[in-house]
């Protein structure tokens, strides 16, 4: 049976996603508007500060339990609910707080969501950088993110990223990305994590032509081919196969890059290992 407190934020987090819980824009002409939504006793302000010429940490998200107390808060450039909000994320059988704020300001990133259990009572159990979320075949929540590489891609375009999975298992979230390499590089997984454009860029005839492009700086055609290559062979490496990742970097440079394609990439894995 679900709890009714469920039922009733379940219910009343479906009216808050209607409004779009996120910082408003700065009005000069009017007064800086408040958005709330009431959640099972708990109240969830986004809001603006009063200062117009306020940029940096000018937008604050609240979150004040049944008896007024503020219990979360943070402030960014901007605030705002994930869209899965009131999802059960830690798997207690109640829903959470995905609360998100921008700690930089930058079209290319990055928005940091807590995760705020309300269970037994308000906690942080965990924090992501633009997660999204599926269930598995328990019905159990992961929580995947996409770690950006923006140094090993060019200007202006996507970054090339590695695909983590993260459950809430034991008292804490770890790390469980090693279940899922097999549908990741075989471009069947869900949602982010899925390759499937990245792998059908690096189809035979378009490896060639990498390969054979030593112009400074490549085509458009070979730089694209590049980039998903490049996001590929991450993968691969963080999931331990280091010598398909290898490979896949012969095949797609010209030989006088591998050595340092090939560092790079070593070097954007130790992080992504350090970091999880």
């Amino acid at each position: 049976m679900i709890p009714l407190f469920a039922l009733v934020l379940v219910a009343s987090i479906g009216q808050a996603s209607d409004q779009e819980l996120q910082c408003p824009p700065p009005l000069r002409d009017e007064e800086q508007k408040v958005t709330r939504a009431v959640q099972g006793g708990y109240v969830v302000t986004v809001r603006r500060k009063a200062d117009p010429a306020l940029t940096k940490d000018a937008c604050v998200v609240e979150v004040r339990g049944p008896s007024g107390q503020v219990v979360f808060t943070r402030e960014g450039y901007n605030t705002r609910l994930h869209a899965d909000n009131g999802r059960d994320v830690d798997n207690d059988g109640t829903p959470d707080l995905v609360i998100g704020h921008d700690t930089r300001g930058d079209t290319r990133c990055c928005w940091e969501y807590t995760i705020l259990s309300l269970r037994p009572v308000p906690h942080v159990a965990g924090t992501f950088s633009n997660p999204s979320f599926e269930v598995d075949v328990n019905r159990r929540t992961v929580v995947w993110s996409l770690l950006p590489f923006e140094d090993l891609g060019p200007d202006l375009a996507p970054a090339p990223t590695i695909a983590v999975a993260q459950q809430y298992r034991d008292g804490r979230f770890v790390e469980i990305t090693s279940e899922y390499c097999a549908v990741i590089l075989a471009g069947t997984a869900k949602g982010w994590a899925n390759l499937s454009e990245d792998l059908w860029q690096l189809e035979g005839s378009r490896r060639a032509a990498s390969r054979a492009d030593t112009a400074r700086p490549p085509s458009f055609e070979v730089e694209t081919t590049r980039l998903s290559a490049t996001t590929v062979a991450l993968q691969m490496m963080y999931c331990g196969l280091d010598g398909d990742a290898r490979e896949l970097i012969r095949q797609v440079w010209p030989d006088d890059q591998h050595e340092k394609i090939r560092a790079s990439i070593e070097a954007a894995v130790a992080s992504a290992r350090r970091r999880y």
